[in-house]
């Protein structure tokens, strides 16, 4: 397989511009882990939905506490969006913005905006309080020879994906809740979607300027690989400058988790197959959010709750993690990684060994980022990239979704490739 250099790239920084080496790591993070819980759940239902009765019924204790914590929590929200409005907005896409917005506040956020290390068992029981259930896509087909190709200077995949009427370059992004597409592509294919607010957007993705990044969820057509199809996915709508270059969009685990996905990165080759039964000596993966997560150890510690994610180039390490572990050198190498809100400064650090199960990878490149959000959003303490997953053929399993609509469980079967 050719490995690429040390650190890989999908767009041209300032320095670059400048006729220099210098560029930027891509970083896949998923711009929505919550956009089909918060963005395309209870922003579906809106103000109004909010104001509909609990319809939860528990039994267990557990359950109770969880079912009080979901009232008290659309209580709240009600009382935030009636305090942001005078009068209900004449256009509901304006009375579901500030619904979301409203979410994020209450239950996502603590008062000081940081994000709640229980955030996501919170967002779990608002949507058990409202009663709603997310809606199932329909698949069908299958498809056993896909091409894939390299980003350029990256790691990263990009697969053709046909949406609606229109196939272009999509990023293959299993850290990714969401798909995605361009604006361009929206446009040609007359979607119209609801505004996420900017002060949302931070929370959801890397980059230090998202406050500037105008995203919309929307309700997509039919999604093909090939003769792989899903039906009935809410996604999202980005500016290209947003989406890596030459891609018009992101093919998320919302698509991905209706098949066996398996990656041939010897020879480039995708395959979705039916889905089938977990094998015993295969990685248990846990679903959270949408995305898939497993135990990793570091340089011989852990395990640690990582992200599995074909979306970011490199191995990436939260802060508070790489601070237990004596990674955060004050000295180590500076550098910027390119999210989907812009640039983000990181440092570049080499980790001894990485262990997934019985996989081991010496001498692996990685960067500590100062951005907690994502990772307290969906409670892990790093991301497993690119530069650890190539090394592999894999084969990812899904197991049935759960009533947000995200698979709870998966599995992944790692063959190493051969040099």
């Amino acid at each position: 397989m050719n490995i690429k250099p040390k650190i890989n790239f999908f767009q041209l920084s300032q320095k670059d511009k400048n006729q220099t080496r210098h560029r930027q790591p891509y970083l896949g993070i998923a711009l929505a882990k919550l956009t089909k819980g918060i963005a395309g759940g209870l922003l579906a239902i809106g103000y109004f939905g909010l104001l509909l009765p609990a319809t939860s019924q528990t039994t267990s204790e557990t359950n109770k506490s969880s079912a009080d914590l979901g009232k008290e929590l659309v209580g709240q929200i009600r009382e935030c969006v009636q305090g942001k409005i005078s009068n209900p907005p004449s256009k509901q896409q304006a009375l579901q913005a500030i619904s979301m917005r409203c979410v994020f506040e209450v239950a996502v956020l603590e008062k000081n905006g940081k994000v709640r290390t229980d955030a996501s068992d919170r967002v779990s029981a608002l949507f058990a309080a409202t009663g709603f259930k997310a809606p199932q896509p329909n698949s069908e087909g299958r498809a056993t020879n896909v091409g894939l190709r390299y980003l350029p200077r990256s790691r990263v995949f990009t697969v053709p994906v046909s949406v609606g009427s229109k196939t272009n370059n999509f990023l293959l992004d299993t850290g990714a809740s969401a798909s995605v597409i361009s604006t361009k592509s929206a446009q040609q294919l007359r979607l119209m979607g609801v505004p996420i607010p900017g002060n949302v957007l931070k929370y959801m993705g890397v980059g230090g300027n998202c406050s500037a990044v105008k995203a919309d969820s929307l309700r997509l057509p039919t999604v093909a690989v090939s003769s792989a199809k899903v039906s009935g996915l809410s996604g999202l709508r980005l500016a290209a400058n947003s989406i890596p270059a030459k891609t018009s969009g992101v093919l998320g685990l919302d698509f991905l988790s209706n098949f066996d996905v398996v990656v041939h990165p010897q020879n480039l080759r995708l395959q979705l197959l039916q889905p089938s039964q977990f094998v015993k000596t295969s990685i248990p993966l846990r679903g959270k959010l949408g995305t898939m997560t497993a135990q990793v150890m570091i340089n011989g510690q852990g395990p640690f709750t990582f992200m599995l994610d074909t979306g970011t180039d490199l191995m990436v390490i939260s802060k508070p993690l790489a601070q237990k572990l004596k990674l955060d050198n004050p000295k180590a190498k500076k550098t910027e990684v390119q999210g989907f809100c812009g640039t983000e400064t990181a440092k570049e650090i080499k980790l001894n060994q990485v262990s997934l199960q019985t996989h081991k990878i010496n001498n692996l490149d990685a960067v500590i980022i100062d951005n907690d959000n994502i990772f307290n959003m969906l409670g892990v303490e790093g991301i497993v990239g690119q530069n650890f997953l190539t090394r592999y053929q894999q084969h990812w399993r899904f197991g049935k979704k759960s009533q947000l609509g995200y698979s709870e469980k998966g599995s992944l079967t790692l063959t190493p490739i051969s040099k």
